[in-house]
């Protein structure tokens, strides 16, 4: 086989690579090790949170309705509750902490009376408001206030974050650092989690080296008879990390036997299998043949630019895996992965968060074929009309340094003939998933 089959559209790709997602397992762990972890099920609330009216500033605690008429002119009066002017006196650390705690829970504040607070504190009985220290000064049992509050001022009320019972966070989100802070928040110590799948890597190529091992690039080059680096498996792999475990399997020569054993051997292991280089139609591209041999090439050509050698698979071991075919070119790679790989790891992980797009004006005519999707690298400016897109230009698909420059891509669907100057298009920002 060394022509492509007919070409097939990116959405056709895209429905046959999701029938074949396979859906990962749930596992319990620990809430502070689930950060960029996708959650498995709904988490609701436990508890009302806060848990009571408490203090938002620091201050004294008094009924708001005491302090009407004050003002630096004529500041109100209050007296300090007997209960805190009691608290004096030296004590160990650990019975003063636990008599304060008894003492906050006995607290009750009348009228004209007020209670000494810190952020965070429960309100005590009788009061509904709390004026902040700066607008106070306390003479021994008194307290001058010197502008009003009214009734829940500097107040959190009990439940106002979040109400006993009600959905925080949804299955399907991926969990960032301040998902972690409301879980610890609601004391929910363990989350239900998708597992991250291991995903297999494997370069093809005898032109290709390990950057890794070459200690002098320039001396490196002369005497392997110009060999490149293995770009690909390392830009896999970091794609990959923020959502599964990529393992790179390291490179194998243009043979076919090398490139079919490679597959064999590595499909039992692994969840998934992504394979760059030797997609395309050339002597010495067998990757598509091995597939075949070893179990059903399910697309082999998609009419996207770049990236159009993609092909998709699957490898009956023990249990049918996935395998995708990739270009060899790093840009092709990468587009390949936007399009088609990385929506078929979210679903495979339970991924439901939509990606972050930005609209943004065209800064130029972008040129597009009927017939063909295409992965446009663009880079965002900020202007007097919000943001302007404008198209990395770039010959050839191995032209890395155009995606370094660029901040996200903008979809050409097939159907349109290129994109004019000044249009609104929706760009993708590049993102940790």
């Amino acid at each position: 086989m060394k022509l492509f089959r007919t070409l097939i559209s990116w959405e056709k790709a895209l429905q046959t690579v999701l029938r074949h997602v396979p859906r990962m397992a749930i596992e319990e762990i620990r809430f502070e090790d689930a950060l960029n972890r996708v959650l498995a099920e709904d988490i609701r609330s436990p508890i009302d949170s806060p848990p009571f009216d408490r203090a938002a500033m620091d201050g004294y605690a008094i009924r708001g309705e005491d302090s009407f008429g004050a003002s630096p002119d004529k500041p109100v009066m209050l007296r300090l509750t007997r209960s805190s002017v009691e608290r004096g006196g030296q004590k160990e650390e650990g019975e003063e902490e636990e008599e304060e705690e008894e003492a906050e829970e006995a607290v009750e504040v009348a009228a004209g009376e007020c209670f000494p607070i810190a952020t965070g504190m429960p309100l005590p009985k009788g009061t509904n408001a709390v004026i902040m220290l700066e607008y106070t000064k306390q003479r021994e049992d008194l307290v001058e206030l010197f502008k009003p509050v009214t009734p829940g001022k500097n107040v959190s009320l009990k439940g106002e974050d979040v109400k006993k019972g009600e959905v925080v966070l949804h299955a399907g989100k991926i969990l960032r650092a301040h998902d972690l802070g409301m879980l610890a928040s609601l004391f929910q110590r363990t989350v239900r989690v998708y597992k991250r799948a291991e995903i297999g890597i494997i370069a093809t190529g005898d032109e290709l080296i390990d950057p890794s091992a070459v200690q002098s690039p320039g001396h490196e080059q002369r005497t392997r008879h110009q060999k490149i680096a293995d770009a690909n498996s390392y830009t896999l792999a970091a794609l990959t990390q923020p959502i599964a475990n990529p393992h790179r399997m390291g490179i194998v020569p243009d043979r076919y036997e090398a490139v079919k054993n490679a597959l064999w051997s590595s499909c039992d292991e692994y969840a998934v299998l992504f394979v760059s280089g030797g997609s395309s139609v050339g002597t010495r591209d067998y990757l598509a043949d091995a597939v075949e041999e070893l179990g059903e090439l399910l697309f082999h050509g998609v009419a996207i630019r770049p990236g159009e050698p993609t092909g998709f698979g699957m490898i009956n071991s023990k249990h049918s895996k996935p395998v995708f075919l990739l270009p060899g070119y790093p840009v092709a790679t990468i587009a390949a992965f936007e399009l088609l790989v990385r929506p078929f790891l979210s679903a495979m992980h339970g991924v439901k968060d939509a990606r972050i797009t930005i609209l943004a004006h065209a800064s130029h005519k972008i040129p597009s074929a009927v017939g063909r999707t295409d992965f446009v690298r663009v880079k965002l400016h900020r202007t007097d009309r919000g943001y302007s897109a404008e198209p990395v230009r770039a010959t050839g698909s191995g032209i890395l340094s155009s995606m370094t420059r660029s901040d996200g891509f903008v979809i050409i669907p097939e159907h349109k003939e290129g994109i004019e100057a000044g249009e609104l298009v929706e760009v993708t920002e590049y993102s940790s998933w």
